[in-house]
């Protein structure tokens, strides 16, 4: 099976935790597949263990482009959540991208 892309526009944080993002189907260059909607982690983090692309999307007033992957980590807990896939040195976090 071909992995699917999906980009997330926003994200939602509770208490410093994220519980939730906006999530779209496609490959950020044109037209949604399926437009972005409140997802919960969970579900996210099912569709990268599935080996779907998830790509943060980056706007800056009207330019939109495609950011870093999105990976799995270690949550407290034991549980798992999400994390931007660059590099420490490139400044941006999960937590930069819009929030709903």
């Amino acid at each position: 099976m071909t992995p699917e892309h999906f980009c997330v526009t926003a994200v939602r944080y509770q208490n410093q935790q994220l519980t939730a993002v906006q999530l779209g189907q496609g490959d950020g260059s044109g037209a949604w597949q399926q437009e972005p909607h409140a997802v919960a982690i969970d579900q996210v983090v099912a569709r990268i263990d599935a080996g779907d692309k998830v790509h943060a999307l980056l706007r800056d007033g009207d330019h939109v482009s495609l950011g870093p992957r999105l990976k799995v980590v270690q949550a407290g807990e034991g549980g798992r959540s999400l994390a931007l896939d660059n590099a420490p040195t490139d400044c941006l976090e999960l937590s930069d991208l819009e929030r709903f």
